[in-house]
């Protein structure tokens, strides 16, 4: 990435040792089944891969293998990674997506297959990833392997902001799973964590929320949610393992999922894949929130994950495009102003990284690296 937020133009491809597999998509009542027969986000879930730019190391999940992979990321060349340790077995089935500690010293997984939960790893300069012990637990949705959705399947995991909690989200939707929960763990003195977690369910049948942002300066988090615009899990202090959830609407939107926060211009961008449009979003001290402009960079792309970069002063936001294999870049410096910077064609780049077969509707995870 270039100091203007432009991609490219190479791109180099690794192994991340472990056997790709796609979630089974079911049309929810009421969506277009274009976009889910099958469509592109085959893993119903944000945070696939993530990067710890303390420690340079990138992890992400293997969900056909059932492991984890973690990455070294080279100081002088971010696009260099060497294997950390061996894929390490997520304790569960169909690993979905990841998490790591601010001192990028832990490593959690969510599994969201028949075996479904949480676990927890050390990362050891040597070995890799190490599970900690007493940090295994399991959340007994009724899921398959792989998992059907996105109704009713799990979303994303977290760290809390100050990292006293692991929180995941259960999405609704389904008959066995009608209500959506949010699901908090509390860490130990020892790093382990507590037995059983604490569900803050939705105060509506059906939610489907996917992801947790937090909302700086409070204990809330922002999640995308497809059946109303999104929601708001707000703990109230931070020693608490229950939240409240609330419910706002985004007018017209079909499929708001994928969240993202920019601190220079203080808001979020919330992703519609249906519409390919971005939804910014700013909240005040109280929590309210306002919508101040929607953008559609690209028709009819499929906009999925996306994440904001810092270079210097400047802000970029990147944004997935499955379906026309491809990453839009703006520009986001000031509140409703995003600026197009960049179609990234993923098509030529990844072949001329010797990726020659992939199929697009398999994307899925977005992280940066920015090199200091």
């Amino acid at each position: 990435m270039a100091a203007d937020g432009t991609l490219g133009p190479s791109a180099r491809v690794f192994d991340a040792g472990g056997v790709g597999q796609r979630a089974t998509h079911i049309t929810p009542p009421g969506k277009p089944p274009s976009f889910f027969s099958p469509g592109p986000d085959p893993l119903f879930t944000q945070g696939a891969v993530v990067v710890n730019q303390k420690a340079r190391i990138l992890a992400t999940v293997n969900p056909g293998s059932n492991t984890v992979s973690l990455f070294h990321i080279d100081a002088e060349d971010p696009t260099k990674l060497t294997p950390f340790g061996k894929p390490a077995n997520s304790g569960g089935e169909f690993p979905i997506a990841v998490t790591i500690n601010s001192e990028g010293t832990t490593v959690c997984v969510l599994n969201g297959g028949a075996v479904n939960g949480v676990n927890c790893f050390s990362v050891n300069p040597i070995l890799g990833l190490v599970p900690k012990p007493n940090t295994l637990r399991f959340l007994n949705v009724n899921q398959t392997t792989p998992p059907t959705g996105p109704l009713g399947s799990l979303s994303t995991i977290v760290f809390s902001h100050d990292e006293s909690k692991l929180l995941t989200l259960v999405k609704g939707g389904k008959d066995v799973t009608p209500n959506a929960f949010l699901a908090a763990w509390a860490f130990g003195p020892d790093g382990s964590l507590s037995k059983n977690a604490v569900k803050s369910f939705t105060a509506d049948d059906g939610r489907v929320p996917f992801t947790l942002v937090n909302i700086p300066g409070s204990n809330a988090y922002v999640a995308g949610d497809p059946t109303v615009g999104f929601e708001i899990f707000d703990f109230g202090n931070s020693t608490s393992l229950s939240a409240t959830g609330i419910s706002t609407p985004i007018p017209n939107q079909i499929l708001a999922c994928w969240v993202s926060y920019n601190p220079i211009s203080g808001n979020f961008y919330i992703i519609d894949p249906v519409l390919s449009t971005i939804t910014e979003v700013h909240f005040d001290a109280k929590l309210n929130s306002t919508i101040v402009k929607q953008y559609v960079p690209l028709a009819n792309s499929g906009t999925l994950d996306n994440i904001v970069s810092i270079i210097g002063k400047h802000s970029f936001l990147h944004i997935l495009q499955p379906l026309t294999s491809s990453i839009t870049t703006l520009s986001v410096d000031r509140p409703g102003g995003a600026l197009p910077v960049q179609i990234f064609n993923l098509t030529s780049a990844l072949k001329d990284a010797g990726l020659s077969t992939y199929n697009n509707l398999n994307f899925q995870g977005m992280a940066t690296y920015i090199l200091k």
